[in-house]
């Protein structure tokens, strides 16, 4: 199809994926997406960065309160600044521990949001509703765009376009990102902004200095450790492009509004603009666990480098296989014939590179992190940025019509799909109790039609018949990868043979996912179903 007319059919698919189902456990009260909130809403109706303050009680208990906390009540992830003592058996004030750039984003939608639905239904908007909104605005709608321009990016640097597309649904359907694609958190936000750096910076035949500055700025400020990752694009970019003093300037220029808006957080929260809320934890775990050195960074374990990337219950390659070719890129675009001709020439090479470095700056830091299980997570969530880079780093390395590589990446990015959709399907996170989550929890609870919100349900449409528009969508990119070696040019020989190797792949690593168990507990499947609404859903069946 004309490549207009592809992209329109690309955006349908990933809409539908992304936003036909609300995945959301009002009872859980998620801190990763909620005390972004908070913040977003003191800063909104109460013009301040605290969420609260804990004070003393008439009965000498410590108490929390505030307009905002006393409003929806506890949230954790909190940052504590003691007015005497120490944490957290102290009177103070009470913050976000996270980095404030989606509590930042999130103001202008926050601010409209309240007086919209007032003036409509007469009451203020529910958490439900500020989240609905925040996901479909910040993170949804931005991330399918950016999955549209990451195509025309490989399309530009001469990648064949059954690669170029291969390598999109395997990122956006296939991966982290299609988790928390889908959560306000800063996971994805860090992730969009550093791509849209990458991108700016190595697109042939332009340097696009202002968004590479701007990416970089916004990626700090969404998460504090895509800090490394943002120095070594901004570094390549300079080194590789060689823009001048002006487009220095203008990245500087690019990079200043949100790194300002960080300090200035910083600096009236805590004190001084390199102190950050991990300074002020108010968790007594999260204390411990941030101990062992900046960050909570410590030596890797093999613990940590087996459970980070393989285990079922947590695998960046368990969940998302297809990145495994990023070792093949490394070496092609370093030390193979790709480092010398073609797409692995000039900007080609130097974002691949840079792709590959980042890749594994974030593998890295996730082996080194105390806090690498994560919490309630699909896959390493801590490593989601890495995705857009695996794309770009595979696809480059991929031009030149590789049938072989190409019937990999459409069987493990099948995989992947699987894996991943059918997980993100039912939650954001999964207890870390479980061996194998999507055998263990997701499954079972899908078979049971336990299916978030979405339209056909409101409608009355039961259990995983509401959820059809959804599963479709996945189907529709696994028969797209499975596809892709019959979609290169007529002179590709063995086209039909790379196929039939993408669908051996495909199923070889769908048995190793669906086969992977260390017996059996239920119990984090019936917490879910506990907390899930409406509960039940329509149609669902006792569990």
């Amino acid at each position: 199809m004309p490549g207009k007319r592809v992209e329109q059919w690309l955006f349908l698919l990933l809409l539908v994926a992304y936003g036909w189902l609300f995945v959301y456990f009002g009872k859980i009260n998620n801190p990763n997406e909620m005390v972004r909130i908070y913040m977003a809403r003191a800063i909104a109706e109460h013009g301040t960065y605290a969420i609260g303050e804990r004070v003393r009680g008439a009965d000498g208990q410590l108490i929390d309160r505030g307009p905002v906390y006393s409003d929806w009540g506890y949230v954790n992830d909190k940052a504590l600044v003691c007015r005497g003592g120490q944490a957290p058996a102290c009177e103070g004030t009470l913050y976000a521990a996270k980095a404030p750039g989606p509590s930042l984003l999130a103001v202008p939608v926050v601010a409209a949001l309240r007086p919209a639905l007032l003036a409509m239904t007469g009451a203020p908007p529910s958490r439900a509703a500020y989240v609905f909104a925040l996901r479909w605005l910040l993170c949804i709608l931005p991330t399918i765009a950016f999955w549209i321009a990451l195509r025309r990016f490989l399309l530009a640097h001469a990648v064949e376009p059954a690669v170029a597309l291969a390598c999109v649904l395997c990122g956006a359907l296939g991966s982290l990102s299609l988790t928390y694609g889908q959560m306000f958190a800063g996971h994805q936000l860090s992730s969009l902004a550093l791509g849209v750096a990458l991108l700016a910076g190595f697109w042939p035949g332009r340097s696009l200095a202002f968004l590479v500055g701007l990416g970089a700025g916004t990626a700090i400020c969404m998460e504090y450790q895509a800090g490394p990752a943002a120095l070594l694009i901004s570094g390549a970019w300079l080194l590789v492009r060689r823009p001048g003093l002006r487009g220095f300037a203008l990245a500087a220029l690019g990079s200043v509004l949100p790194l300002l808006l960080l300090a200035h957080f910083h600096w009236a929260a805590f004190g001084a603009p390199w102190s950050t809320g991990y300074s002020h934890l108010e968790n007594p775990g999260y204390v411990v666990d941030m101990a062992p050195g900046p960050f909570g960074i410590s030596s890797p374990t093999w613990e940590r480098v087996g459970g980070s990337l393989f285990a079922p219950y947590l695998g960046l390659f368990y969940w998302a296989p297809w990145i495994l070719l990023i070792g093949h890129a490394a070496f092609w675009q370093g030390f193979g014939a790709g480092a010398g001709r073609g797409a692995g020439a000039g900007a080609g090479r130097g974002a691949a590179l840079t792709a590959c470095a980042v890749t594994g700056y974030y593998l890295v830091f996730q082996i080194t992190q105390s806090l690498w299980r994560s919490g309630w997570a699909v896959g390493p969530r801590y490593m989601t940025p890495l995705v857009p880079m695996a794309a770009v780093a595979i696809g480059l390395s991929l031009a030149g019509r590789r049938l072989l590589l190409l019937s990999v990446l459409g069987g493990a990015g099948a995989a992947g799909v699987l894996a991943t959709g059918i997980a993100s399907a039912i939650s954001q996170g999964f207890p870390p109790e479980p061996f194998n989550p999507l055998v263990e929890v997701a499954l079972p609870l899908l078979a049971h039609g336990y299916v978030p919100r979405n339209l056909l349900q409101a409608a009355g449409v039961p259990g995983l018949w509401s959820a059809l528009p959804y599963f479709l969508a996945l189907g529709i990119a696994i028969v797209l990868l499975l596809t892709a070696p019959l979609r290169l040019p007529a002179v590709v020989r063995g086209r039909a043979t790379g196929a039939i190797a993408a669908l051996a792949i495909f199923l070889l690593l769908a048995a190793v996912q669906l086969g992977a168990r260390r017996g059996s507990d239920a119990g984090a499947a019936r917490f879910l179903t506990s907390v899930w609404e409406p509960n039940p859903p329509p149609g669902a069946t006792p569990f």
